[in-house]
């Protein structure tokens, strides 16, 4: 090979490293937008509020949703036949406090 094909050859890798990179990097700019469509609900202003909330089966009595954002929990016992059904509010645990 001489001279000019491996000019044209390096010239073409390194264009093909430049695309891919903007093609890469397109999708993730858009992630960060701060604005996602949910369909008919319309948008959220932001997209951690969308998982903001996680509901958690601790066992077959009780559930508990989980409030990522705050940390605070609601915890629900669901007896079989009996005991009460209200949510009642934990807070979570401090282990920093001495």
């Amino acid at each position: 090979m001489d001279k000019k094909s491996y000019l044209i050859l390096a010239a073409s890798i390194l264009l093909g490293f430049i695309m891919l990179g903007i093609i890469l990097k397109l999708p993730i700019e858009n992630l960060s937008d701060n604005v996602s469509y949910l369909g008919n609900k319309g948008y959220i202003e932001n997209l951690s509020e969308l998982y903001r909330y996680q509901m958690i089966s601790v066992n077959d009595t009780n559930i508990i949703i989980f409030d990522r954002k705050t940390g605070e929990y609601w915890r629900k016992f669901v007896p079989p036949n009996e005991g009460p059904t209200e949510w009642t509010r934990e807070k979570i645990p401090d282990y920093n406090e001495k």
